[in-house]
């Protein structure tokens, strides 16, 4: 269960089984022979195993004759923005974000800062694939160079996109927990920008994690329970590259992931018109909210890289996923947690509203989320069983952008084989949670029975 994912945009995996220093050197070559020896931004979170992909990764580029300037422990989403302002070639990421603890990834940003898109991530899995890789002779070596100030102008960048001194007066206490990863540096100058005070949870940067790195209420517990004490205005958590977000309320509300992306969508839409783009298996409150703007929603299939390409193609003002994850193009081409924060704390501020009162501003359905473990190769033959099932799609609306997913009037059900853990993953959203949960169940048992 721990083979290699590979994906346009990256690969990741268990660290020291599927994912090896030599496989780390090999795809690192790939992508420096295809940005053709250019200025590379390298950053990492703090897993335990990020120092060691950290140096298979220069090495990598080093050696095929791309000079690299090395952030170190850095933010995903700030490593993506500085991508354009130093005028780079492109990025490399190493964290794991979401997975657990013992996974880590190599991620490949283009140089717009974004995901690398599909055309060209394609291009370095080929190149990775035959082996044949750039190599610079011995004095056209490139050169590292460790950046330490590369967060200056991104706060610069975000404090003038918001209304900062709105945030200011309004005085907000915020929890934040950033679950030990490559935020926990960033916090107090995020808190210092925008005059809040500041309750870190989780915050010391290590390679233990204290908890699920993935976003969701159950992760969200911990913060949930505290809150209410601390007079705290919002909570926010995290996954460890500070990519996805969920919110906890001030009367300890853990909510939904999929609410993060709802709750910034219908501030921003009401300041800015244009079209919502997220992915097949988000929440049906994003449509309501684009519904109540008069603005279209683009779905597109799951994941960062397909989301903001279609951002920039369909000329989208916002976008995300139900994953707790949401970009803004008008900033950068990233899923970004201190951006979701700061038009979070905006929202409440401008409005005047808690953030208990912006959520139950949502039209809210019942979701239901399964996942089947299972290899990729057993996971796709599922998802086409469940095309051929007569019964599950006899009497909806079916759609294979992404999987399988069927539309009814009072919910869906979707199936797709993950890109980043070998499981199949069911969501089910309905009106009430029992039709959520049959819908779901149903699903897993015909997945179940193909395995």
């Amino acid at each position: 269960m721990s083979k290699l994912r590979v994906a346009s945009f990256g690969i990741r995996g268990l660290v020291g089984e599927s994912l090896t220093p030599r496989v780390v050197i090999d795809f690192a070559s790939a992508y420096a022979s295809f940005v053709q020896g250019g200025c590379v931004l390298v950053g990492r979170d703090t897993r335990y195993s990020s120092p060691m992909l950290h140096s298979a990764v220069l090495s990598g580029l080093l050696s095929a004759g791309c000079d690299v300037l090395d952030f170190g422990v850095c933010p995903t989403p700030i490593l993506q923005y500085s991508v354009k302002h130093r005028k780079a070639a492109g990025a490399v990421s190493i964290s794991g974000g979401h997975n657990a603890m013992g996974w880590n990834a190599v991620t490949l940003i283009g140089s717009d800062g974004a995901f690398m898109e599909p055309i060209g991530g394609e291009t370095v899995l080929d190149i990775f694939h035959a082996g044949d890789f750039a190599k610079a002779d011995w004095n056209r070596i490139g050169n590292r160079r460790p950046v330490d100030d590369f967060a200056v102008p991104y706060f610069d960048a975000l404090e003038q996109l918001v209304d900062a001194r709105a945030i200011r007066d309004a005085g907000f206490t915020v929890l934040i927990d950033p679950v030990g990863g490559a935020g926990c540096a960033y916090l107090h100058t995020f808190a210092e920008r925008f005059s809040l005070s500041l309750v870190p949870i989780n915050a010391q940067p290590s390679g233990y994690l204290a908890r699920e790195p993935e976003p969701r209420p159950r992760s969200a517990l911990q913060m949930a329970s505290i809150i209410p004490h601390t007079g705290g205005d919002a909570g926010f958590v995290f996954s460890s590259d500070m990519g996805r977000m969920s919110l906890v309320t001030e009367q300890g509300e853990p909510a939904s992931e999929e609410y993060t992306l709802a709750v910034i969508a219908d501030h921003v839409l009401e300041k800015r018109a244009g079209p919502l783009v997220t992915n097949v298996c988000t929440t049906r409150t994003v449509d309501d909210i684009a519904e109540r703007h008069g603005a279209p929603v683009i779905r597109t299939k799951v994941g960062q890289a397909y989301v903001v390409a279609a951002l920039a193609d369909e000329g989208g003002v916002v976008g995300g996923e139900g994953s707790g994850s949401v970009a803004y193009p008008a900033f950068s081409m990233a899923f970004d947690g201190f951006l979701m924060m700061a038009l979070t704390l905006e929202a409440m501020a401008e409005s005047a509203t808690p953030l208990s009162g912006l959520l139950n501003r949502l039209p809210r359905y019942q979701i239901v989320k399964r996942s089947v473990p299972c290899g990729s190769r057993k996971g796709y033959r599922a998802i086409e069983v469940l095309k051929q099932n007569t019964d599950i799609g006899s009497t909806g609306r079916i759609s294979l952008t992404d999987g399988f997913r069927v539309d009814w009037p009072d919910g869906w059900v979707h199936a797709r084989t993950s890109q980043t853990q070998q499981l199949v993953r069911v969501i089910s959203e309905a009106n009430t949670r029992p039709v959520a949960e049959r819908r779901a169940d149903d699903v897993v048992r015909i997945i179940q029975q193909e395995l």
